[in-house]
């Protein structure tokens, strides 16, 4: 049987979390997304689709410097996100 993973399920090596979940945690815990929302089910995909971001935004001159051809800000790392 299986069992939906629940957000405040405690593990022996503590609180875990992926990182789409930590950021929808995140989310959940600044008020962006409702009390009922479980960040613990949500995927990379999910947490970039939805429709909290500003889709005008221009990215400050570091992040252009760091990578012109991202359209979000990049300023460390060797690898890059496609993001469809």
């Amino acid at each position: 049987m299986t069992e939906v993973e629940q957000d405040g399920w405690v593990y022996s090596t503590g609180v875990a979390y992926v990182c789409s979940a930590f950021v929808a945690g995140l989310y959940k815990a600044g008020g962006i997304l409702s009390e009922s929302t479980n960040a613990t089910e949500m995927a990379p995909k999910d947490v970039y689709t939805l429709n909290v971001y500003d889709l005008d935004y221009e990215r400050p001159e570091a992040c252009v410097v760091a990578d012109p051809d991202l359209p979000y800000c990049q300023l460390l790392g060797n690898y890059r996100m496609t993001l469809p």
